[in-house]
């Protein structure tokens, strides 16, 4: 297996910087020609830039549990002080953590929406314009202006509940409806990896702790923005993948807000996985990544 040259730990700047100077900075490298601009969101969330393109995947800034039968209200503030353009959102599947913001990002920003029957149905009901969205299943090839992104069928990692081990219930959504967006309606809907190639760089991004692993074949990643998986599923994705650098995220509480911190626990669960990878290959160097901008050059 290809060395890892890098594993890090994307980690927020929790006095607010991430938003602030740093931002700014990279935003004015990223006007070089040829270079790449990775945020951490929290969670699965990340920006994208490539050249003048702003790219988002799964942006969850509200925080917070949704509530079951309550109507769901995006926190409008907290999104835009961290996004102010967007140009294309991804979504890696409809859980509430990973899309709930996305409808108002896309009608405040006009982004283009690319997730499943699901996440474009409650598009849909949101006011998301049939124009703005493209609906995925799974095989697609999709090719766009300065890039392309191949999309993978996976499948949702287990949720731990009362000491036991489950995946959520396989539901979606078939049509948009009237009324408002409850808690409850942000199924699964079906997961998806995307795998994007900018130029000579390909990078994988997988939303949830599950895997397809047929589907993994021909996937070799120059970055993989990846969950903290256990020691076998992270042997079996990183022999599949070879990825120079890795990202692990969706370790943070999401639940919580932000200025809360990341719990001790869940430091732990990722800094664990770095070792767990470090145990599969010696040679892997990790580092904990105290800035959530970096620069890609390609």
């Amino acid at each position: 297996m290809k060395t890892t040259e890098a594993i890090l730990i994307a980690l927020y700047l929790l006095l607010g910087s991430w938003q602030g100077d740093l931002h700014a900075q990279a935003r004015v490298e990223t006007a070089t020609q040829g270079s790449l601009a990775l945020k951490w969101l929290g969670n699965a969330g990340w920006e994208i830039q490539i050249g003048q393109t702003i790219i988002l995947i799964d942006p969850f800034l509200t925080r917070g549990e949704a509530n079951l039968g309550a109507e769901w209200k995006t926190d409008e503030a907290a999104v835009l002080k961290a996004i102010q353009r967007a140009d294309y959102i991804f979504a890696g599947h409809s859980h509430a953590d990973h899309i709930a913001d996305l409808p108002f990002i896309a009608k405040k920003l006009g982004s283009k929406v690319i997730g499943s029957r699901t996440t474009t149905n409650i598009a849909l009901t949101a006011g998301v314009d049939k124009s703005q969205l493209v609906t995925i299943s799974g095989g697609e090839k999709l090719d766009f202006k300065g890039f392309s992104v191949q999309v993978v069928e996976s499948e949702h990692g287990e949720l731990k509940r009362r000491g036991g081990k489950r995946r959520p219930k396989f539901e979606e959504i078939t049509k948009p409806w009237s009324g408002p967006i409850l808690g409850s309606s942000f199924v699964e809907g079906g997961c998806y990896l995307y795998y994007f190639t900018f130029g000579k760089l390909r990078l994988l991004h997988q939303s949830s702790g599950g895997f397809i692993e047929d589907n993994l074949t021909n996937l070799r990643s120059d970055i993989a923005l990846l969950y903290p998986l256990d020691r076998n599923d992270s042997a079996t994705i990183l022999k599949a993948l070879q990825p120079q650098t890795v990202y692990v995220h969706h370790f943070d509480e999401w639940r919580n807000s932000i200025l809360e911190g990341i719990p001790e626990s869940n430091s732990r669960r990722a800094q664990r996985f770095a070792r767990d990878v470090n145990a599969i290959d010696k040679q892997m160097g990790t580092n904990l990544a105290t800035r959530v901008d970096w620069i890609q050059e390609w």
